[in-house]
């Protein structure tokens, strides 16, 4: 599966406010003012990958927890 992001001439802004690590570092998940929270892929070799990118919240992400 590969995923495909449009959006207009300009991308998202994400500023992060909140950062949560999975326990394993496969995986980072970032929150941000805007509301979106963004899944990010963490390989070997310590590079950044952006996964998916959610959107929907109407306030600022503060706190990320694993459910």
């Amino acid at each position: 599966v590969l995923p495909i992001v449009l959006w207009g001439p300009k991308a998202p802004t994400h500023c992060i406010s909140t950062l949560l690590l999975m326990e394993d570092a496969s995986m980072i998940v970032t929150g941000c003012h805007d509301g979106q929270i963004c899944l990010w892929d963490l390989a070997l070799d310590l590079e950044v990958r952006p996964k998916a990118l959610l959107f929907g919240h109407t306030a600022s992400i503060t706190c990320l927890s694993k459910a």
